[in-house]
């Protein structure tokens, strides 16, 4: 997956909750990375996702739904992860 980012003068810092990468993937992905990108398929039997170094760039308005994302990592993938406050 490709993709630029460019940062936008002006605007509001993220607030609300955000997915942080812990372990499950192996060296490819620093520990402490933080999800960027989450796309599931209409199915919802499918998801594109990115974790990126750094200060985050994606968080959810709800604690649940961050929960939400952190429970599929781990119950289909393994993947470690934590929600943080923003």
């Amino acid at each position: 997956m490709g993709g630029w980012r460019i940062p936008i003068q002006a605007m509001p810092a993220l607030k609300g909750w955000a997915v942080q990468y812990v372990s499950g993937m192996g060296p490819d992905v620093e520990q402490g990375s933080w999800l960027s990108y989450w796309r599931t398929n209409a199915a919802r039997n499918e998801a594109t996702f990115l974790f990126e170094p750094g200060l985050p760039h994606m968080c959810y308005n709800e604690e649940e739904e961050a929960n939400a994302v952190a429970r599929a990592f781990r119950q289909v993938a393994e993947i470690e992860t934590r929600v943080v406050k923003i």
